[in-house]
């Protein structure tokens, strides 16, 4: 097992879409950063130029029980124009839009389904006894690549900071922590499902479409019709997208709960188990 973990490993560092996508992301949270940074200039000065008494609008991003979050591909700083912007909160607009997660997907997809498309894991598939090993030192690969992902992302997170706005201000040292931990499980389970429906699948197409889906939330209109069918057997309240991967990144707040940790730590780890369950499974019979 720990063979065929090194040899994934050592294919994922010597992929090229792993380096392209990796600089393609970096110019693109760069460019969003930007952004965020002129559009937040721009709201703090319309504060400061409109009148006393003027009403003054703003949505919060961090969550409340009344609130409808906003889960399309956007970037929307949390910041109250006029406040310090932190890198937690530059962290938690790429995350919470699914942002990051978009750009690891189309990496997972490429990178599980190479050695099945050209014909590698036929030597690979014939030397051991089990093949559901295949299918873990795989996933084990494509979690490296996402903490990796995000610690990167971290890190120009904090240039971004220093960069644009003149300072460097990190927040509430203890949540980011927290926030991050949490999001880099539900991105790793995230990624592991979309390795075992590539592996199932042995699309890139189909197996990217879906992932590009997910992330720019192209699937609710499924997510609806099973609420409604789950809805009409008496669970009125019941809202799949909470219970989905790609539902609790964009809905956990950034002062997390307990309850909202255990939750997300739970779905994970169901999504997970079934996931390699059944890729395991189905690549364990596939005549390869």
């Amino acid at each position: 097992m720990l063979n065929m973990i090194k040899m994934e490993v050592y294919r994922m560092f010597h992929t090229k879409s792993a380096y392209i996508i990796m600089l393609v992301m970096v110019f693109c949270v760069l460019f969003t950063n930007y952004m965020s940074f002129d559009e937040y200039n721009v709201e703090t000065e319309a504060m400061k130029t409109a009148p006393v008494n003027a009403e003054v609008s703003y949505t919060d991003s961090q969550g409340g029980e009344n609130e409808t979050p906003n889960l399309g591909l956007t970037v929307t700083l949390p910041t109250t124009p006029g406040e310090r912007v932190t890198v937690y909160d530059l962290f938690f607009a790429n995350v919470q839009g699914k942002f990051i997660a978009l750009f690891i997907a189309i990496f997972t997809v490429i990178f599980s389904n190479a050695d099945l498309n050209s014909g590698f894991v036929k030597n690979t598939a014939g030397q051991v006894r089990n093949r559901f090993g295949l299918v873990a030192a795989k996933t084990v690969a494509v979690v490296l690549y996402t903490i990796l992902t995000l610690v990167i992302f971290t890190i120009l997170e904090v240039i971004s900071a220093r960069v644009l706005f003149g300072y460097l201000e990190w927040g509430n040292v203890g949540e980011f922590l927290s926030y991050f931990g949490i999001q880099a499980v539900l991105h790793c389970a995230f990624m592991i499902v979309l390795t075992a429906v590539s592996v199932i699948l042995r699309s890139n197409v189909l197996s990217m479409l879906l992932g590009v889906c997910l992330c720019m939330n192209l699937t609710m209109m499924l997510y609806g019709m099973v609420n409604l069918l789950i809805q009409k057997l008496g669970f009125e309240s019941f809202d799949f997208m909470a219970h989905a991967v790609t539902g609790k990144i964009s809905m956990i707040p950034m002062e997390m709960s307990g309850a909202d940790v255990r939750s997300a730590l739970i779905i994970a780890a169901a999504f997970t188990v079934c996931a390699l369950a059944l890729a395991g499974t189905v690549f364990q019979k596939r005549d390869v």
